[in-house]
């Protein structure tokens, strides 16, 4: 099980404003690695340790996490790494900041964190974060 350091939320506050502006990019700066740096900000802990460097575009993206989880979703990564380490799956309304979260936005899904601005999540999108309103997230996982 994976614990946060007792400074988790200035840790966590400085990565999100370091990145507020990052470029999206497929294995530079996209959703997975978003919330893994995250994760590994307020922990210590690299989930998306098996799948770095394994992919620079969105279809090896897909096949990565294909070959890794079994299916290439992002409701299985995040199954898959969260199981690996621990982490408990929690109801959407009980999610807490910084909390993994996997969103739905029109026809995609992707990763992201609970955002320390109540009721939000945070997930990378062209130009930086983008904000969206927590009705996006269709699950959440405890971060420690």
């Amino acid at each position: 099980m994976i614990r946060r350091y007792p400074n988790w939320q200035t840790l966590l506050s400085d990565y999100i404003v370091a990145h507020a502006q990052t470029r999206f990019s497929y294995a530079g700066f996209d959703c997975g690695l978003f919330a893994a740096g995250a994760i590994e900000t307020m922990t210590g802990v690299d989930l998306a340790a098996p799948l770095r460097g394994r992919y620079t575009s969105r279809r090896e993206a897909y096949q990565a996490i294909q070959e890794l989880c079994g299916t290439a979703t992002m409701e299985a990564v995040a199954g898959y790494l969260t199981d690996r380490h621990n982490i408990s799956r929690v109801p959407v309304l009980c999610a807490h900041r910084g909390d993994l979260v996997v969103l739905r936005s029109g026809r995609r899904s992707s990763l992201g964190i609970m955002d320390l601005v109540p009721g939000y999540i945070l997930t990378p999108y062209r130009e930086g974060l983008l904000r969206l309103p927590l009705s996006h997230a269709t699950t959440t996982y405890h971060i420690g």
